[in-house]
């Protein structure tokens, strides 16, 4: 195999593990080799994960059982939060649904008859630099909203962090009645171990509720593990002033890094 022959076709099989095992180790250790295949790879499975964030798999199912069911189309109630976990539903996503909006970008192989089409994802993230990172859905299209932007409770956000350095981490927010909610990781006991260097999208979708004022998210980092009852603590005492929330970080240890967007609720909320 050379990779003038690899079509977006395959490389979209190797991703979802569709490929014999021969296979998929020479593209495995082709991609250690080759920086350009490697990327493609990684675009592959950016969007792929985008894909998640425009369509919830347990909406989309609920949809199309609606559908089959041949009644009227209507909202599915959604929860504030809503946990993608659904094999079946993804799958019914990357097949039915993946056509309506990828984007592509062309990499050239060199001495290859044509170019090789690869898809990517949307918005483009910085893999460089630590951040937290909010999108919104709004009808088909995914945006990051911006420290300070506005939001409206009903909206559907999907959190994704980047990490460079940092090994560990962990993701909450308050809200302007001073709730805490844990992000990452999901449960308390659970480790603060971070995926680094690529773009990491939380499993839970988040739906904004009513609380009124704002939300901010935070991100913590840290090269040692979190503690996350301590981090919760100090979280819940700040939460007591909505003040003070909207623009002071934890009393957290130096060795501790820290990052928030503050999403600020409009009329309606």
């Amino acid at each position: 195999m050379n990779k003038e022959t690899i079509s977006e076709y395959y490389l979209e099989r190797y991703a979802l593990g569709e490929l014999p095992d021969e296979e998929t180790e020479e593209i495995g250790r082709m991609a250690v080799t080759d920086p350009e295949l490697q990327e493609a790879l990684d675009e592959i499975e950016s969007s792929n994960q985008n894909i998640l964030v425009l369509y919830p798999p347990l909406t989309v199912k609920a949809g199309l059982l609606t559908r089959l069911d041949d009644r009227p189309n209507k909202l599915f109630p959604l929860k504030r939060v809503l946990f993608i976990s659904s094999a079946v539903a993804t799958f019914l996503i990357l097949i039915l649904l993946f056509p309506l909006f990828k984007q592509e970008s062309r990499i050239i192989y060199p001495n290859a008859e044509q170019d090789v089409t690869l898809v990517k994802g949307i918005p483009t993230v910085d893999l460089t630099k630590t951040q937290l990172l909010v999108y919104r859905k709004i009808l088909d299209q995914v945006e990051i909203l911006p420290d300070g932007e506005q939001a409206r409770a009903g909206d559907l956000l999907q959190l994704a962090y980047v990490t460079t350095e940092e090994s560990y981490g962990m993701i909450l927010s308050i809200d302007g009645r001073g709730t805490v909610t844990l992000h990452l990781p999901e449960n308390k006991g659970e480790s603060t171990k971070l995926e680094s260097s690529k773009q990491f999208l939380l499993p839970n979708a988040i739906e904004l509720d009513d609380a009124p004022k704002f939300e901010r998210f935070f991100f913590f980092t840290s090269g040692s593990p979190i503690d996350v009852d301590s981090v919760l603590r100090e979280a819940q005492d700040l939460a007591k002033n909505p003040e003070k929330v909207q623009q002071k970080n934890l009393n957290l240890p130096e060795s501790y890094k820290q990052y928030s967007v503050l999403i600020l609720k409009g009329e309606g909320s």
